[in-house]
């Protein structure tokens, strides 16, 4: 005998009580046992599904022989017919289906480049909002077609090279036009006595407190004044860096000492590079080689 998936459960529904009254009634064990087919043959969307029952025909043969058994194989029975009822009605319950896992792999992917244009539109999208989508459409539309003419691909491929290359000219005067070209930073701390000392003094104190970069533009200016003192040269703000660097003969022995600070001292202050104590102790040695 066959059975649909509705007279299935209720089958073993049937079944799950009758093993309920074993516990009590161990004598009803050889009447069931003989009720009991081999299998039950449950049709489920035109398929064919054969159910063994050979678990509780061997439960009811324990029982027939040992009736003291009744109560462990009937609840061993109950609960075996219990988990073919839970599998019969998952079967008949519609299946839930978790779209959340697909949903993220989804986002993943329209989140890639290919697909930034590629999205739904908002009620909250103006006109000008589709004018740009439609813009960005008819210039891949066009780069696609110009593809299959060499000639304009050549075109396009040289105007991009010069128009980068117009945009680097321009980042490059606008970087120029707008960097500081500072002077040499006036000395009005300095005592009359010894001015150069006094700026000695000043950039071992701003090591001592880590501040390098400070440390080496005092250094640079400690330079310049002490080898204006020593009659190299007026001091003159209005002079630029290497200006003071010409200004002492080639064949100067003090010149080398002065480009290093003075190398060490743009590279920390105009070019933003890190200054260090190593670097503030290599300006400090070349100061000491001008004295």
């Amino acid at each position: 005998m066959s059975f649909d998936l509705r007279g299935y459960t209720a089958e073993l529904e049937r079944w799950s009580a009758l093993a309920g009254h074993l516990r009590d009634h161990a004598e009803k064990a050889p009447a069931l046992r003989r009720q009991l087919p081999d299998s039950w043959s449950v049709v489920v969307q035109e398929q064919r599904f054969s159910v063994s029952t050979r678990p509780f025909g061997a439960a009811l043969d324990r029982i027939i022989r040992d009736p003291r058994e009744a109560a462990k194989a009937a609840q061993e029975t109950s609960a075996g017919i219990e988990g073919l009822l839970e599998d019969a009605r998952a079967i008949s319950q519609p299946p839930i289906r978790d779209y959340g896992p697909a949903r993220a792999k989804l986002d993943q992917i329209l989140a890639r480049r290919e697909f930034r244009f590629a999205r739904r539109p908002a009620q909250s999208e103006t006109i000008w909002d589709r004018l740009q989508d439609e813009l960005r459409q008819w210039v891949i539309g066009l780069i696609n077609r110009a593809g299959n003419h060499p000639n304009v691909t050549n075109f396009l491929r040289w105007g991009i090279v010069v128009f980068l290359g117009l945009v680097f000219l321009v980042w490059l005067f606008y970087t120029l036009s707008h960097a500081s070209f500072q002077r040499l930073p006036a000395p009005a701390a300095a005592a009359p006595a010894a001015p150069s000392r006094n700026w000695i003094e000043e950039a071992r104190s701003a090591a001592a407190r880590g501040e390098f970069r400070e440390a080496i533009r005092k250094i640079y200016c400690a330079a310049v004044l002490l080898l204006g003192e020593a009659g190299a040269w007026d001091v003159d703000p209005s002079r630029t860096h290497r200006e003071y660097v010409r200004l002492l003969p080639a064949g100067s022995a003090r010149r080398p000492h002065l480009l290093a600070i003075t190398d060490c001292f743009e590279r920390s202050w105009y070019g933003r590079a890190q200054a260090s104590a190593l670097d503030y102790e290599a300006a400090l040695a070349g100061l000491e080689s001008l004295e």
